[in-house]
């Protein structure tokens, strides 16, 4: 369609393609201005927007904010009318939406990594403290009007919208999009209130949480309680799904977590979306100097080089979101034909990793059978004890004194058949009974020595048996053979890549035709813009997710929402045509494929290798540990030397000494994924083997990695000797939950 004639002034402006239409007007590239395009306004709309577009001009805002696409010159018609605006073109860039959700980003940003989205987010920021140190507000913030470029650079468009103030007249944002409007405006008209930064800040927080949280909404969760929590009524209520605070919402499954952030970050989303901190929430700038702190804070996952996460997090929250969706997050582009022998890395790409070396390393650490602690050498023979030479002296004169008791006690019957007082008669025979029972057992305090001297030594060998360090090397042992086993299974995998491929090759043109298909772009019928978001929230974000799961898991998607979806599907499925001769993109999934698994690989060689020493380290440990002299036992066993030797000088016949059981080490099997996960510590307690309930429903999962949970015993604190449900991945994950 041929267009009227534009002006600058007196310069024509060389109208060409028209790059943008939307609901006010058209923008059109202009060939004489390069770096520029006019955005024309329609009919209706040019008398509200004329006095406001002059006033942004003649502020020269486009000057003091070089990323926004401010109003640059005014347009007018050949007669000299108002007709639009000139603004900086923003080339080469993508809607923040492609970019934070998985599977554009895959299409869009292919060799986007984490530290990438860290930086565009952080670039995010920084274009908003430019926005509101000029004095604007942005208001209708939206994931349509924030573009980023392939190099991480973020531009702000629609800037006409935007609240501007020139001297004492104010032009108003009046239009908002629900999912990023604050709690106390929403539902409420905006075409008479007035913005604040305060407002922006909210926008803003919602906005960094899904580029950083793979497009989950912060708002968006399972409500506890009854009734429907749609999107905008959980904003309304200050719901933060992921908050520490009681908010009634829990975060979709194998999400993110706040302590996957840097404190900093975390706690600025807490008070983002606090009812408390309404008027002060993090300002722009604030983001800023958190969000450089994040980027500097990233580390590399030891599973995937491409995952990059904050250095004070538990484990890697991309590593545990792969294994929920089961699909992979990020893509790396730039490995060709890698090859992966028999469980060995090409040694032309210079990545090696010896399997069999690392085997042999492994199980040339003796690991004992059983636990057992002797009972120290004292050195020499004690002297007997004080208590013994008077043992001894009783023992001697034991019989002079029972032949006098016996003759005091007749005469003490003779005493009671005579006239002597009862008194002193009684007091003849007490005497005489304790002569004859004072030297009876000269000995049995003795024994009782020995006997407490040997429980003391049994008691404490067997603590220190329970408590060896034997556990710790079994478990770094597992976690170091579980390694190996997933590096032996991804060569493997990677064999037979293209033969799996040939098998699924019709369901993987499927799935992809699926996956070209957003559900956000999608007329659906009753499916609202914030149930897109709490769609995204749980995953959902093309016509793939929504086929291969059941999107009713989200709240606010009933059966009828739910059933307009799988038509929606259906209509595209439709569209598909299977294309029986393999071609460039073919091969460029299999490269994906075989991508995606040495990238792995190279994330599990660093971890080998330090699982490796770790397990060394754990062994020359026990090792010391073995060797190494416990004080107490040494000071108990000096005590049942000393009983011994005072038995001996009595003439006692010394017991044996105590023989403790050893304790059976567990194989390293019962610490291995798949194997028999079994509390350690009770089983060497009680002397049996711990196993699994067998009524343990299935139901039970980790409410950290949604794992299978076992029934496990606690051996240490406030609920020592109580059950508790523990996850089945143990050690790598540490989710509990209570009985």
């Amino acid at each position: 369609m041929k267009t009227a004639k534009l002006f600058v002034g007196s310069h024509e402006l060389h109208i060409e393609k028209r790059i943008g239409k939307g609901g006010e007007g058209e923008v059109f590239a202009i060939s004489n201005m390069p770096g520029f395009a006019v955005k024309t306004y329609l009919p209706g709309i040019v008398a509200e927007r004329e006095k406001k577009i002059r006033a942004m001009v003649s502020t020269r805002l486009a000057d003091n904010a070089p990323l926004v696409a401010f109003p640059h010159q005014i347009a007018v018609d050949g007669r000299g009318t108002f007709v639009g605006f000139v603004m900086r073109l923003v080339e080469k860039h993508k809607e923040i939406h492609e970019l934070q959700t998985p599977s554009s980003r895959q299409k869009h940003f292919p060799k986007a990594d984490y530290a990438f989205i860290v930086r565009v987010a952080l670039n995010i920021a920084r274009v908003f403290a430019q926005v509101h140190a000029t004095g604007c507000v942005v208001g209708d913030i939206n994931q349509r009007g924030i573009l980023v470029s392939p190099t991480a650079t973020v531009a702000l468009i629609d800037a006409d919208s935007f609240q501007v103030s020139d001297g004492a007249q104010r032009y108003l944002c009046v239009v908002g999009v629900p999912e990023y409007t604050p709690p106390e405006l929403q539902g409420k008209s905006l075409k008479t209130i007035v913005r604040t930064t305060d407002h922006d800040a909210f926008g803003l927080a919602v906005c960094l949480f899904q580029l950083l949280c793979m497009d989950r909404h912060p708002f968006s969760g399972r409500f506890t309680g009854h009734g429907d929590m749609p999107l905008e009524k959980a904003i309304l209520e200050y719901r933060f799904a992921y908050s520490s605070r009681n908010t009634g919402m829990i975060p979709p499954p194998g999400t993110v977590r706040l302590d996957d952030f840097t404190p900093k970050i975390a706690s600025y989303f807490e008070l983002a979306f606090s009812p408390s901190h309404v008027g002060k929430r993090p300002s722009a700038p604030a983001w800023v100097e958190a969000l450089g702190e994040l980027e500097s804070a990233l580390r590399v996952c030891s599973r995937n080089k491409l995952h990059r996460y904050a250095r004070n997090a538990k484990e890697c929250p991309w590593c545990r979101m792969e294994n929920e969706y089961g699909r992979p997050l990020f893509l790396d582009t730039d490995l060709t034909n890698v090859h992966v022998p028999n469980g060995r890395l090409d040694l032309a790409a210079g990545l090696v990793l010896d399997i069999p070396a690392l085997l042999s390393a492994i199980n040339g650490v003796a690991i004992p059978s059983s636990i057992s602690i002797p009972i120290p050498q004292v050195p020499g023979t004690p002297k007997p004890s004080r208590g013994a030479s008077e043992a001894r002296s009783k023992k001697r004169f034991a019989p002079l004194s029972r032949i006098a008791g016996v003759g005091i006690m007749f005469g003490a019957a003779y005493a009671f058949a005579s006239d002597v007082p009862v008194l002193i008669a009684l007091g003849i025979a007490g005497f005489g009974g304790w002569l004859m029972f004072r030297s009876s057992s000269p000995a049995d305090g003795l024994l009782a020595e020995h006997r407490k001297a040997t429980n003391a030594v049994s008691s404490h060998i067997e603590q220190l048996q329970r408590t060896s360090p034997i556990e710790q090397v079994l478990r770094k042992k597992a976690e170091a053979l579980d390694a190996i086993d997933e590096f032996k299974q991804l060569a493997s995998a990677f064999r037979n890549i293209r033969s799996e491929y040939e098998k699924h090759r019709r369901q993987k043109q499927l799935d992809d035709h699926l996956s070209q298909f957003p559900i956000r772009r999608a007329r659906i019928p009753k499916v609202s813009s914030g149930d897109i978001a709490q769609l995204a929230s749980y995953g959902f974000t093309t016509a793939f997710d929504a086929r291969r799961r059941d999107v009713q898991q989200v709240r606010g998607i009933g059966p009828v929402k739910a059933s307009n979806i799988a038509a929606w599907i259906r209509r595209a499925e439709a569209k598909f045509q299977f294309q029986s001769a393999y071609t460039p993109e073919d091969q460029r999934d299999i490269q994906k494929a075989q991508n995606e698994i040495i990238t792995k690989q190279q994330g599990l060689e660093e971890r080998l290798k330090r699982l490796v020493g770790e397990f060394r380290q754990e062994a020359q440990g026990f090792e010391r540990w073995k060797t190494s002299h416990d004080p107490e036992l040494t000071r108990l066993a000096q005590q049942l030397a000393q009983a011994e030797a005072d038995l001996s000088h009595l003439g006692v016949p010394v017991p044996s000494r105590p023989n403790v059981t050893p304790l059976p080490v567990l194989p390293v099997s019962t610490f291995q994924r798949g194997g028999r996960p079994t509390n350690f510590g009770a089983t060497s307690i009680a002397g049996t083997q711990a196993t699994p309930s067998p009524t343990q429903p299935h139901a039970v999962t980790c409410p950290q990695c949604g794992s299978r949970m076992v029934r496990r015993t606690a051996r240490r604190g406030s609920r020592a000797g109580r059950p508790f449900w523990g996850c089945s991945r143990y050690p790598s994950c540490t989710g509990t939950r209570p009985i």
